[in-house]
């Protein structure tokens, strides 16, 4: 009882702050009655209270990103497991916020496909010696404008050849497949 209590005078007393502070490593976005008024960034800024402005904010610095259990055949035939880590920063914060529901699953999804293609259409040779990551790169940057993130880094990270087993379960359809490393 006294938790729900506590939630509404937190929820009224951050209704009625009339400011926002924005930290060096981010910029907001101003909403005012749902509609984008302007973009802010670093230090004090007054908003509307009360709902009217609504600030949506994320960091714009450098980060990473960790795919893991990726598998593709190379042009060669040979099958092949890995995990890619992807750098990126926002570089466009009104796409990043406002045209993307998750981020992270957006930038996940893209590059783990243009890495899978990539890969496929190389040899094992030139994936192990690491002559594959700056056109992967480049490939992933690409994709990457369109969510509004400037993709900056793609590293391959613990690539080995695999053998794929299908395991059939008992429900009808079910199978799954299992990568087990050489």
């Amino acid at each position: 009882m006294l938790d729900k209590l506590f939630e509404l005078l937190q929820w009224a007393f951050e209704s009625l702050i009339p400011f926002t502070i924005l930290f060096p490593y981010e910029r907001g976005l101003l909403l005012r009655f749902g509609l984008l008024k302007r973009e802010l960034g670093p230090g004090f800024h007054w908003i509307i209270p009360c709902g009217f402005d609504k600030v949506l904010n994320d960091n714009v610095v450098a980060r990473t990103e960790r795919l893991s259990g990726l598998a593709t055949t190379t042009v060669d035939g040979k099958s092949v497991g890995f995990d890619a880590v992807v750098t990126y920063r926002i570089s466009n914060l009104q796409k990043a916020l406002l045209e993307v529901d998750d981020l992270k699953d957006a930038i996940a999804d893209s590059c783990a496909g243009a890495i899978g293609t990539f890969l496929a259409g190389a040899t094992w040779e030139a994936i192990h010696k690491g002559n594959a990551v700056e056109a992967l790169t480049a490939e992933c940057r690409k994709r990457g404008w369109k969510w509004g993130v400037e993709i900056i880094q793609v590293q391959l990270a613990g690539i080995a050849t695999v053998r794929n087993l299908r395991i059939s379960g008992i429900g009808h359809g079910d199978s799954r497949q299992l990568n087990l490393h050489l």
